[in-house]
């Protein structure tokens, strides 16, 4: 069921203001909730869910449902929050916060400086490391779906509508298409019953970073793929670009996923953007007190050995040192007097 402005929801709950935007699996709105808060509400488009069968309805509410409680779980400070979660009208509804802030898509003028665009990449990288970890990949990632949130004076970037059930697709007829971002969605994405990972939220994001530094789309998968179009180095089109960020761009979109790096605290370290989740660990060298001690105990144990060798060599020369003969010892064992000697 789609809503308009004016609808309320959970018994006054929540208030429809305006939709936001819908795709070919989710509609989003605009509310209020009864204590005057915009938050966000995601549900089902319902002309989807028309156009299906009583089995493939449920299989798809479930595999929403399934990744919302995934996202639930994804807490971290760059992805939007999901505060709660609902069925109305037979619609499940996911209710997020509200980010009110320009996007990637919007900046004006459409480049950034590359330390600018690597503080936002890390950010959304180190977002999606957390998503990965709960079993969930976002699937879209473009500059439209990251928004820049003032927080206490300072931008950052925000993370925000998850692909979810998109997998929902796989059990379609190939004769449906996918719901893709021409030159941000990996070439994975476009065939039916691929198994996605990390890898693929990482070509989304190596494509974001060519686009924040060139103004430019990248030349979309499948044209690479099928029609065989050269994707142009970032740096042709921008010569300040680092070697090392443009490497790291260019590895991150390599059309063979397994070329790619395969965790995005990989790729995120190819760019030299060391974050709180790295798993990389620098070799501790042995202290060099702990090396002062082992010399220490070697020595004295040589000392104390020289030391025994040289008293036992002592000892054989006691007797030709001793003028006189040594009064033989008492006895311990006790005698009566009568017995002594005077």
């Amino acid at each position: 069921m789609a809503w308009i402005a004016g609808d309320r929801l959970q018994g006054g709950e929540y208030t429809i203001e305006r939709e936001l935007g819908r795709g070919r699996f989710g509609i989003t709105y605009l509310v209020k909730n009864k204590n005057g808060d915009r938050q966000v509400i995601k549900t089902l488009n319902d002309d989807l869910l028309k156009s299906l069968n009583q089995s493939e309805r449920e299989r798809l509410k479930t595999m929403f449902l399934r990744e919302a409680l995934k996202l639930q779980r994804c807490k971290h400070k760059y992805i939007v929050e999901v505060v709660d979660s609902f069925e109305e009208a037979d619609c499940l509804c996911l209710v997020m916060e509200y980010v009110d802030g320009v996007s990637l898509a919007d900046l004006r003028p459409p480049t950034l400086s590359e330390s600018d665009a690597l503080r936002y990449i890390q950010q959304i990288g180190e977002a999606l490391i957390v998503v990965h970890e709960n079993e969930l990949i976002h699937r879209d990632v473009h500059p439209g779906n990251i928004l820049l949130r003032n927080r206490e004076g300072q931008l950052e970037a925000v993370l925000i509508d998850f692909g979810l059930a998109l997998d929902f697709d796989h059990i379609l007829t190939t004769s449906r298409t996918k719901e893709t971002s021409d030159g941000f969605t990996p070439p994975e994405l476009y065939a039916k019953g691929t198994i996605t990972r990390a890898y693929s939220d990482i070509y989304s994001l190596a494509a974001t970073l060519y686009k924040l530094l060139t103004g430019k789309t990248p030349v979309d998968a499948v044209k690479r793929k099928v029609d065989g179009e050269h994707l142009v180095s970032p740096k042709e089109w921008n010569p300040q670009i680092s070697d090392r960020t443009n490497r790291a761009i260019i590895t991150g979109m390599k059309l063979d996923p397994k070329q790619r790096p395969q965790s995005m605290r990989e790729w995120l370290d190819s760019l030299g953007l060391i974050g709180e989740t790295s798993k990389t660990e620098t070799p501790v060298p042995p202290k060099p007190e702990s090396k002062i001690n082992w010399i220490a105990v070697t020595a004295i144990a040589t000392l104390i050995a020289a030391i025994g060798t040289l008293f036992s060599g002592m000892a054989g020369l006691i007797p030709i040192f001793k003028p006189f003969a040594s009064p033989s010892p008492p006895s311990l064992s006790p005698s009566p007097s009568s017995s002594k000697t005077p």
